[in-house]
């Protein structure tokens, strides 16, 4: 069978021809009040995942960005409704054998609930009422307010959540991508609980949500629950947010900012495309090639020949807007300024030296395999229907990625390498040992003498990847750890 027919950069969008507007299965119904449902039979296990998407998120927030309202919404939405107390929610999905939970990123927040098929129609009711008529109130506010704040204090204190945040306030000037979703305590403590009801009442309307029901379930009867769940919902104005563009970059950012920690956490990142840009899927496969894996460039000749860091990684962020390609390690503090140079180095290479097909062919591999073993579970296939249709409103959109993946080519990773990962483009942001300052300015010194050939000077953990980067509400034991020994050693100080 031959490859399908991708489109080139002519039309400045990924496209593929061959392949067909919606996958094999799958079910689309827009409501008259605008809520579209998406539906996918799956009988291969008797298990269902339904989630429900607003299409709001951190970047959504208007007078309130920095607030992380989107957020205090993700906590409050399972309090209780008009028909459920805070108690009986939990109760029912427990009693249905099933599992709820909500992530809130830049652009979205999803609440899912995964369940055995006997307990689909409990899911759907859940979903479809804390949608409509979640109570909000005032005393589980301030409860949860404890709750983030304490949240926000674990970000703060843990040096990879931290630097991560730090690094999108450098890399982004304009964007509100910049902010980062579970808000700022300044900004935060401002709210007040009517600014979140009006928040909910606005960017909850039937016209900025969808549904996504994938497993063993008959379609027409998922469509006709939720259809009568929303009878009575009615379209709202949806005043449209122009959010600002990120300026093109034309110099280099270097901030280095110290902590009493252990470890140092140094990023590199370019500005790249938004996620439908040709160019995106030879960055994605750039990015496997540099820092996906132990056979990766980054990880064989910095971690294992040089010995330079504990870990090394490379990523791309491709949100609907200019995202980011970038380069993540963990160092010891006498190493820093060795990985640094390093790390670098490794960029030139992609420059200079074109990539071998094999390496090409591997990379490719191994992106699809990823991708595709992200589809095994209904949740999975739900979250990949879900993404395609807030991102390109193209439920396919995913199959034509992987096509045009299947299409890269040494010479395109050569170019999209020279294009992008330039100086001008460039921003550094490392979190270093407090006692690394002289180190810093021998450095500084040290640079501004040193000639490369071809060279100009130019770095997450490992959840810290493009799908989960916005998932600031998981992992809170690990960060806990961090926290509480942070403070520990703040106080022997």
């Amino acid at each position: 069978m031959s490859a399908p027919t991708v489109s080139t950069a002519r039309n400045g969008l990924i496209g593929s021809s061959d392949l067909p507007a919606l996958p094999p299965g799958v079910k689309v119904t827009t409501l008259e009040n605008g809520l579209t449902i998406i539906v996918r039979e799956d009988h291969n296990a008797p298990v269902v995942s339904v989630q429900a998407w607003s299409m709001t998120g951190s970047v959504h927030e208007g007078k309130w960005l920095g607030a992380g309202m989107s957020h205090v919404l993700e906590h409050m939405l399972f309090k209780g409704t008009t028909t459920r107390g805070a108690g009986r929610i939990d109760q029912e999905v427990q009693d249905a054998g099933g599992y709820m939970n909500a992530y809130t990123s830049f652009d979205r927040t999803v609440y899912y609930i995964d369940v055995p098929n006997t307990g689909a129609k409990v899911a759907v009711d859940i979903l479809c009422d804390i949608m409509q008529h979640a109570t909000l109130p005032a005393e589980e506010m301030e409860k949860e307010k404890q709750v983030i704040l304490r949240e926000m204090d674990m970000n703060q204190d843990d040096p990879g959540r931290r630097s991560s945040r730090r690094l999108f306030e450098t890399a982004y000037t304009k964007s509100p991508y910049r902010y980062t979703v579970i808000g700022y305590p300044d900004i935060y403590n401002e709210l007040k609980a009517d600014d979140i009801r009006e928040y909910y009442h606005q960017r909850y309307a039937p016209n900025n949500v969808f549904y996504v029901v994938v497993g063993d379930i008959k379609t027409e009867e998922v469509i006709a629950q939720i259809r009568e769940s929303y009878a009575k919902a009615k379209a709202k104005a949806m005043p449209p947010l122009v959010l600002p563009e990120e300026p093109k970059q034309t110099a280099s950012r270097e901030v280095i900012e110290e902590a009493p920690i252990e470890l140092g956490y140094v990023y590199f990142s370019w500005h790249i495309p938004e996620l439908r840009h040709p160019d995106v899927p030879i960055l994605d496969v750039l990015a496997v090639i540099l820092g996906s894996g132990r056979s990766s460039h980054l990880y064989q000749q910095i971690r294992e020949k040089a010995g330079l860091v504990n870990s090394v990684d490379a990523w791309t962020y491709s949100p609907g807007s200019t995202g980011l390609l970038g380069m993540s390690a963990v160092v010891d503090a006498d190493k820093f300024n060795a990985a640094r140079e390093a790390m670098l180095v490794e960029i030139e290479k992609l420059k200079d030296e074109p990539i071998s097909a094999a390496e090409v062919n591997k990379a490719v591999k191994q992106f699809i395999s990823a991708t595709l073993s992200s589809r095994k579970t209904m949740s999975g296939q739900a979250q990949d229907l879900g993404g395609n249709w807030l991102s390109a409103n193209d439920l396919n959109f995913s199959e034509r990625y992987l096509a045009a993946v299947k299409q890269v080519t040494p010479a395109d990773l050569q170019r999209v390498a020279r294009q992008y990962l330039t100086s001008g483009n460039r921003t550094l942001y490392a979190l270093l040992l407090r006692a690394l300052r002289r180190n810093r300015r021998r450095w500084a010194k040290r640079s501004r003498n040193i000639r490369y050939k071809n060279l100009i000077c130019r770095m997450d953990c490992d959840c810290w990847s493009r799908r989960t980067i916005a998932c600031l509400s998981c992992n809170f034991a690990r960060c806990l750890r961090a926290a509480c020994w942070l403070r520990s050693l703040r106080k022997t100080e």
